[in-house]
């Protein structure tokens, strides 16, 4: 049933339960024609809406389990119908309804079979609670799968453990797949687990043809997770990148090193990077698009590692364009990492030039930014009537607390307009 589609809550989580859960009487079913020749489409449907455990599954399935129902019934024109569905050893659904231009619905009542618990004992399997043989029957799980997994090996399952399958897709098909892969595990949760990640023959097929084989259920589960599958595996070694270990290969892939975060690195003009090189950068942020953005800015590194510092530093084309507009350009890499930290940026630059401070010396900017000194603090001076100051006498003003306010109230204690040391005085002495 690798199609099915269940939905299913409280009674997963809680088995234990099960012995005290109700068995459905019946429910709805629904077929339509299927996509290949011999096939149907089929929906079962039980349980109420105001409950959580109820069930939906859709399935392709030969027209061989239904059972007393003919081609001609089904092209029938509301005609009733009676058949069964018969998909398990387990149990059986008597079906009736109608059929309409090849589609049909109607209900089903449920009949447990009698002689299936009798078969699990033969085979040494305890008998199974009414509902986890509901389950099993439902979900199409009955004594092939049981022979099947003895025939493999596998430990001897519970009744509790099949249903537990049945609920989880794991299906004779399933077990049949992953045995004809290699696969032969010693217990049935193993196979409930790849199941649950995805793990299925045709993502074995792709870690075989990618040369890697004979790996344990947790090492399919981890790989299966964390995206790394026989496509991914083929482009990485396309591209110079082959492994002895998945590990190194799930590592690259959870750092977002793909095959195309490495075409962009070649087409910089970075090839032939270690492993540990391309998840460094990728950490970092540095890709093709971050290194021919500051390539056209006129910043190219034989090495990745000053990108790597760039960028930690807050240093990207927009920030480098932002300086240029503001007059100031040919800056080393040292200048921008400075400016970066210190929060000079275009903005700030370009402010400044406007309130008259343009120096050529860089540092006096960021000392200048450091203590503080911004456009609207130098208009808030002019305004108290400090023109023309010099950034070391903004400073000092800044870093003593002068403010247009102590200004203010300065000039209102009769002092008129005195000079910016008497104001820095009578601040440091506590006038306010």
């Amino acid at each position: 049933m690798r199609s099915a589609v269940l939905l299913l809550a409280s009674f997963l989580a809680a088995p234990i339960l099960s012995a005290q859960r109700a068995v459905p009487s019946g429910g709805q079913w629904l077929i339509e024609p299927g996509e290949r020749s011999g096939m149907v489409r089929l929906t079962i449907r039980y349980g109420e809406r105001r409950y959580s455990d109820n069930w939906n599954s859709q399935d392709d399935v030969p027209v061989s389990q239904l059972v007393g129902l003919s081609a001609a019934d089904m092209g029938g024109s509301g005609v009733t119908v009676h058949f069964k569905i018969v998909r398990s050893s387990a149990g059986t659904l008597d079906c009736e309804g109608w059929f309409e231009g090849g589609k049909g619905s109607g209900h089903f009542t449920y009949q447990p079979n009698p002689g299936f618990v009798a078969e699990l004992a033969k085979r040494g399997i305890n008998a199974p609670t009414d509902w986890e043989q509901f389950q099993m029957t439902m979900a199409g799980v009955g004594l092939e799968l049981v022979d099947e997994l003895a025939r493999q090996k596998y430990d001897r399952p519970t009744a509790t453990e099949l249903a537990r399958m049945a609920m989880h897709g794991v299906d004779l098909e399933y077990v049949r797949d992953i045995g004809a892969r290699g696969y032969h595990f010693t217990d049935s949760k193993s196979l409930v687990r790849m199941r649950d990640h995805g793990v299925d023959r045709e993502f074995i097929a792709s870690l075989d043809s990618a040369g890697y084989k004979n790996l344990s259920a947790e090492d399919l589960v981890r790989v299966r997770d964390h995206g790394v599958d026989g496509e991914y595996i083929a482009a990485m070694k396309a591209r110079g990148y082959q492994f002895s270990d998945l590990e190194s290969l799930v590592r690259m892939r959870d750092h977002g090193v793909d095959p195309e975060f490495i075409e962009s690195l070649n087409s910089a003009g970075y090839k032939d990077l270690s492993a540990l090189d391309l998840t460094r950068v990728r950490d970092h942020g540095v890709d093709g698009e971050y290194i021919s953005g500051m390539k056209a800015r006129g910043y190219q590194f034989r090495d990745l590692e000053s990108l790597v510092r760039l960028r930690d530093h807050g240093v990207d084309p927009e920030f480098i364009a932002s300086l240029n507009s503001a007059g100031y350009k040919n800056l080393t890499a040292e200048d921008l990492v400075r400016l970066r930290d210190h929060g000079v940026d275009g903005d700030y630059m370009a402010d400044m030039k406007e309130m008259g401070y343009a120096p050529a010396n860089l540092e006096e900017l960021v000392e200048a930014r450091d203590h503080g000194v911004d456009a609207s603090y130098i208009v808030s001076l002019r305004e108290a009537g400090y023109q023309n100051l010099s950034l070391q006498e903004l400073r000092r003003a800044r870093d003593h607390g002068v403010t247009r306010g102590f200004i203010e109230r300065v000039k209102g204690r009769g002092y008129g307009q005195p000079s910016l040391d008497e104001v820095i005085r009578l601040r440091d002495r506590g006038l306010d």
